[in-house]
């Protein structure tokens, strides 16, 4: 049986039978490795950091405000977990749109394109609420520098777009039978569960939880890109 390394999957149906090693360099197969595994990492960080965070993120307004005073100190730490974990879902998302335009090449781009609307920086009004806090600001004051959006606040409301595309890539996955149904399958649930904490007020406990399905989804996605690349 003949393998080669240059070639990519073609696109047929999963198989746990493809599930093991080609004889591809050494880099190419650290490099698969490493974002099969932020597929999995990048999400679940996410989530480790809203259920241990102290500070109130699905709330809002002045409620928000006074809950990030009490609990100053800890925003360090919880802001570099949440940074931390961006970089690795960028690695997770584009293993898993390489999996999912094996199958469905134009869905798996558009679900790229719309999820890659994540990784765009803005301006982080945490940040802001912390350096006015920490040099003494008082609550009213932040309260309303909170409720004042800057310029690039505009991207932060792109991430029901974002979702959207995560979601079109579990799609296109499950249709081009390119991964696991499971991970495909949870790639397709976890973006509609991740706003909903948000928008009912939930614990951030249920808010981490729907990023551990995101895992589940973008990690399983990814298992794709281990496929052997020949027949």
């Amino acid at each position: 049986m003949a393998y080669s390394c240059a070639a990519p999957a073609t696109g047929r149906p999963w198989s746990h039978d493809e599930y093991r090693h080609d004889p591809r360099s050494g880099v190419d197969t650290f490099a698969r490795n490493f974002m099969v595994a932020a597929a999995f990492a990048g999400p679940a960080v996410m989530a480790v950091a809203l259920m241990t965070s102290p500070l109130p993120t699905t709330t809002e307004g002045e409620a928000y405000v006074r809950a990030f005073a009490a609990n100053l100190d800890a925003y360090a730490w919880s802001s570099w977990v949440f940074l931390a974990a961006f970089p690795l879902i960028l690695a997770g998302l584009l293993a898993a749109a390489r999996v999912a335009r094996q199958g469905k090449p134009v869905l798996g781009l558009v679900g790229l394109v719309l999820a890659f609307l994540m990784m765009i920086p803005s301006a982080s009004i945490d940040d802001t609420l912390y350096s006015a806090l920490k040099s003494g600001v008082d609550v009213a004051t932040a309260t309303k520098m909170y409720s004042t959006p800057a310029p690039t606040a505009i991207v932060g409301e792109l991430f029901p777009l974002a979702l959207i595309g995560f979601l079109l890539i579990g799609v296109a996955a499950l249709l081009g039978k390119t991964a696991p149904t499971w991970g495909a399958i949870a790639l397709i649930v976890g973006p509609i569960l991740v706003p909903i904490p948000w928008i009912t007020g939930m614990s951030t406990v249920v808010a981490g939880a729907a990023w551990l399905v995101m895992a589940a989804g973008l990690g399983g996605v990814a298992l794709g890109l281990l496929r052997r690349t020949g027949s």
